[in-house]
């Protein structure tokens, strides 16, 4: 009700008259879902008995425009319009596809804008963000026009999960021999490290290239939520930064020695994979990770194998 006072205070001030229609327009826009076009407008008007013309339809937006009640923005080509008295900042999710608009109004949003415009001193009216994308129910369709069963689509999407994970890890080990080589002066033991991060950046691009043709050939997995418990935490539990920093790699490290860490990483990162593996509930899941932890385990044989040739 409080609306539709200071509405009709509005057109006293302006010396307009207060007419029932131009009531009716208002209240329509209050009621309407989303954001309505003036043809929108009309039907709805339309459906509760009221035949508003068109052209007053306009003349009231534009009233209600030049007020600052309102906000007209163009989405798909179409001018709509929306309501701004005690409107709180929020999202617009604007499907590209059906053209649906959905709010989110946020507290967070509305915090950070006056965290932000009170540092800058500025007088914030109003603010409006629109991101724009695929609903859920035209994702379904894309999914569905491709052809993806709901099995596959989960199959597609853990591994696209596993390889962004994998990648995080392989990530960190690669940094830290780049690193430990650029620590030891020791002949060897820098040619080791090299080596190994080497090897590392073959492994990145081996998987970087997975990674970008899984989802080239399936854009839709952009979109796809997370379908297992994966994140950059989960990476800072294998390898955390400050672990990694602590091993002790001087300037006096060997090409033995090199090896000897180079086990211990591989050993853990080996060790998480199958654990992580067991923990799954989903086969395809586990049957992935179980992979990823036989190819740790290969290369960790394989640095076996030249400690024990070196040693003896």
């Amino acid at each position: 009700m409080k609306r539709r006072k200071e509405f009709q205070e509005i057109l006293t001030e302006k010396k307009l008259k207060r007419t029932s229609q131009r009531a009716l327009i208002w209240s329509a826009l209050l009621a309407a879902k989303g954001h309505p076009s003036v043809e929108e407008m009309r039907d709805l008007l339309l459906g509760k008995g009221h035949r508003i013309g068109i052209a007053t339809i306009y003349r009231t937006l534009k009233i209600l425009l030049a007020s600052g009640f309102i906000r007209q923005s163009k989405v798909h080509g179409m001018t709509r319009y929306e309501p701004l008295v005690n409107q709180p900042n929020h999202l617009h999710f604007i499907c590209n596809s059906c053209g649906s608009t959905v709010e989110f109004p946020s507290r967070k949003i509305e915090k950070l804008i006056l965290q932000v415009t009170g540092e800058q001193k500025f007088e914030e009216r109003f603010s409006r963000y629109a991101v724009f994308g695929l609903c859920r129910s035209c994702v379904r369709k894309e999914q569905k026009s491709m052809g993806i069963s709901e099995r596959q689509r989960l199959q597609k999407t853990i591994t696209r999960d596993a390889l962004e994970l994998t990648l995080s890890i392989e990530r960190r080990g690669y940094t830290f021999y780049s690193n430990a080589s650029k620590k030891t002066k020791n002949g060897r033991g820098r040619l080791m490290f090299q080596r190994l991060a080497a090897e590392e950046s073959d492994h990145l691009r081996r998987l970087q290239q997975e990674y970008r043709s899984l989802i080239e050939d399936n854009e839709w997995l952009k979109r796809e939520p997370a379908r297992l418990p994966v994140s950059r935490k989960i990476a800072e539990e294998v390898f955390p930064q400050k672990a990694l920093l602590k091993i002790d790699v001087t300037d006096k490290t060997t090409d033995v020695e090199a090896l000897n860490i180079a086990m211990d990483l591989e050993r853990r990162s080996q060790r998480f994979f199958k654990d992580f593996a067991r923990q799954l509930p989903e086969a395809g899941g586990r049957k992935i990770f179980m992979e990823i932890a036989r190819d740790e385990e290969s290369h960790l044989e394989a640095l076996v194998s030249e400690y024990n040739a070196l040693v003896t």
